[in-house]
């Protein structure tokens, strides 16, 4: 059913992905080796470049006018691809919550940036997520250890988040901001991280200690297809190519022991499935506009 390549690009934590459909380029980050990673789908070229930015990163998003905002552990930054500069944008925590909070996995619609933060050591339920737009922060829910996801459904208004700790997705309407259990993992599956939604009502999601991505069928809140990864902790999927028909896989390196290793040799490697879905186009965003 799937074909895949592997992408040798060694990173110790491979995170955030998006397609960039006017380049037909993937970018990531490397959080932990503070990395930004390019590749060029039609070329097959990976180009890595160090970032002078505290580790760790939390998420990446493509703006309109080509350049990017990364959020690391001291905020939100503008970086210049072309320039290879970056500035200082805004941070959204608070004064009190600079040394407990971090950021994490996050989003885009057309004029919001959707950012997860997490508690620094994973275990305190100070988590939350919310959205910027015109430069104020609007939090939708809080209490997790880890915020993760999310994926958004614009046309029916609805945001799936990952509470990794907890082994469960679940489901916000947006209008209303009522939850909504849609899956709960067991023990053996590992932990929800990164999602993508399919354009025939699936949700895709990376297993952290999982080794696999799996995707729920959001009318039956059932798995139907499963992928074995050759990575344990696999993190993030973004659905990339022309036609958004193939899916991009990172995994990271780190908490996976030497045993472990002999057995996922790929880890913190990047995968390219084909699959017979098509994804849900992310758009660039434009925080200047309403």
């Amino acid at each position: 059913m799937f074909d895949f390549d592997i992408l040798d690009c060694k990173t110790l934590l491979g995170e955030s992905s998006f397609y960039l459909h006017k380049t037909n380029e993937i970018v990531f980050l490397d959080l932990l080796n503070p990395s930004i990673l390019f590749y060029s789908i039609k070329n097959k070229i990976l180009l890595k470049e160090k970032l002078n930015l505290p580790k760790p990163l939390g998420n990446i998003y493509p703006m309109n006018n080509g350049k990017f905002i990364i959020s690391s552990l001291n905020g939100l930054h503008l970086y210049d691809r072309n320039k290879k500069t970056i500035k200082y944008f805004q941070d959204v925590r608070k004064k009190e919550e600079l040394h407990k909070i971090s950021y994490n996995d996050g989003t885009i619609t057309k004029n919001k940036l959707w950012i997860g933060l997490s508690h620094i050591k994973e275990k305190e339920n100070l988590g939350y997520f919310g959205y910027l737009q015109k430069n104020k922060f609007n939090k939708i829910d809080q209490g997790f250890k880890v915020s993760n996801g999310p994926a958004i459904d614009e046309k029916q208004n609805y945001l799936y988040f990952s509470d990794s700790f907890n082994s469960t997705i679940y489901q916000y309407n947006l209008t209303t901001l009522k939850k909504k259990l849609i899956y709960k993992f067991k023990k053996n599956q590992g932990f929800p991280d990164g999602i993508a939604l399919d354009s025939e009502k699936g949700l895709w999601v990376a297993h952290w200690a999982g080794g696999q991505v799996s995707r729920i069928n959001l009318k039956t809140k059932k798995i139907d297809v499963i992928f074995k990864i050759p990575a344990l902790n696999v993190t993030s999927i973004a659905f990339v190519g022309k036609k958004l028909n193939h899916i991009f896989v990172t995994s990271a390196k780190i908490e996976t022991s030497k045993e472990q290793l002999q057995m996922y040799k790929y880890s913190g490697s990047s995968f390219i499935i084909q699959t017979h879905f098509t994804g849900q186009k992310i758009p660039y965003s434009n925080l200047n506009k309403k």
